[in-house]
């Protein structure tokens, strides 16, 4: 019967790890298309895209300049100003008398003798001609005809505006350099950005809909093999039954290193801008997103160039990756081989150092991490959200638990459980023992 036990645990934890291989797998390819879709859509060619400011700018200025027109306001406006240049232009030459002055100077300045000579005669002359001319009083009929002319020169300004708009958007156009996004692009053969987010949303979402199938499966698997062991403990003897349960631990840390423990992605979904009467629309501006399983953290830091960095890679690596799996495999050695039960070193990483591995502290960090950065996270959103005459900004946190966070959970749980009962186990056969020895 404890044959047919061992088979049944077997066929589950079997079907669970292939279940969490797809799984592996499949969360491989979800992130690999959340990080193109986060790259693609990155703030830094959306709302701090220069370039993309310069274009919504050139367009506005071009749509405004083919419907420029001067109002009724602008009209006096500008008499007003043309009127009081004129006066200007009256105190300064013929009040002042700069006017006569300037005319003896070029007369002086002239090489004809006989010009200098009728200048000197006549200018007592030509300064009375001057006082008697009424130019003040007729500032502004000159000022009227003035914009008469003006206004019909309104079409001519439209075409001078919007010729110096185009003529900079051309050159502007000229010295575009090409986008960094292309090759993702490429990648997916797709034509425009817009089609790409259809494209990589569609794919997340048929991804997810596989992850939650491969995550019941593996789960399902796992807690089968565990139900089979519990209900045939009778049957099976204590070795057997540790022995399985070691190796069904050993999946769930397997499979929680792995995969991804924290989504952390913050957005804005919506910006809208208004600008001179126009609106400048941005969407999905992605402005943090990292999804890491312990791995990646892990070799992240290693890779890191500061000590410090190499420093916490090297103790994650020992207390949540090298000595999780060697409490496993002595695991398996204390509870098959008598001679190992009394090795002190088994024993201590077992009943001791395994206590003192940082698994489950481990665990506790991510789930603070996660709570810290969420909450960080919606409180700086939630400073930016906001409505006015101005802009309009509307956030988004899809920042989220992964599933590597659930089976690492499950791993330091049955972890701790197993060498509660091992150490039962362990301290009652020597209790056993003394009191046959002191027979």
């Amino acid at each position: 019967m404890k044959h047919v036990i061992s088979l049944l645990v077997f066929i589950a934890v079997a079907f669970s790890s292939w279940s969490a291989f797809k799984l592996y797998d499949i969360s491989k390819l979800e992130n690999e298309i959340k990080y193109d879709y986060a790259e693609v859509n990155k703030i830094k060619y959306g709302l701090f895209n220069l370039g993309i400011w310069k274009e919504q700018i050139f367009s506005i200025l071009q749509s405004k300049a083919g419907s420029f027109e001067l109002k009724a306001s602008d009209f006096r406006s500008v008499k007003k100003e043309l009127e009081k240049y004129l006066y200007d232009l009256h105190e300064e030459y013929f009040v002042s008398g700069k006017l006569v002055e300037s005319l003896m100077n070029e007369s002086k300045n002239s090489k004809n003798s006989v010009g200098k000579m009728l200048m000197g005669l006549f200018k007592g002359s030509i300064e009375k001609q001057i006082d008697q001319i009424d130019f003040k009083s007729k500032i502004p009929g000159i000022a009227d005809q003035l914009m008469i002319e003006l206004k019909k020169k309104t079409p001519e300004l439209q075409r001078a505006i919007t010729n110096q708009i185009s003529k900079m958007i051309t050159e502007e156009a000229g010295e575009k350099l090409a986008d960094q996004r292309q090759p993702i692009l490429d990648k997916y053969e797709t034509e425009n950005f817009e089609n790409l987010n259809n494209l990589l949303t569609v794919k997340v979402n048929d991804i997810s809909v596989l992850k939650k199938k491969w995550i019941t499966w593996s789960l399902g698997g796992l807690f089968a093999a565990l139900l089979i062991l519990l209900l045939g403990k009778s049957v099976c003897s204590f070795s057997q039954s540790i022995l399985w349960m070691t190796i069904i631990c050993t999946v769930f840390l397997a499979i929680g290193l792995a995969l991804p423990m924290i989504d952390l992605d913050a957005r804005l979904s919506t910006v809208d801008l208004k600008i001179m009467d126009s609106n400048i629309h941005f969407n999905e501006q992605v402005m943090y997103f990292q999804s890491k399983s312990i791995l990646d953290v892990t070799q992240t830091l290693l890779q890191g160039r500061g000590v410090d960095l190499k420093l916490v890679g090297l103790l994650i690596l020992l207390f949540s990756i090298i000595l999780p799996f060697m409490k496993m495999l002595l695991t398996c050695f204390f509870v098959l081989k008598a001679s190992f039960r009394e090795s002190v070193i088994v024993k201590t990483v077992i009943f001791y150092l395994g206590k003192w591995s940082m698994a489950d502290v481990f665990v506790v960090a991510i789930f603070m991490s996660y709570i810290g950065f969420y909450g960080l996270i919606n409180s700086q959103l939630g400073d930016l959200s906001g409505q006015s005459n101005s802009y309009t900004l509307e956030t988004v946190n899809y920042s989220k638990l992964s599933p590597g966070i659930i089976y690492f959970t499950l791993y330091c749980v049955f972890s701790i459980v197993m060498s509660s009962i091992i150490h039962r186990k362990y301290r009652s056969t020597l209790k056993a023992r003394q009191v046959q020895i002191q027979k």
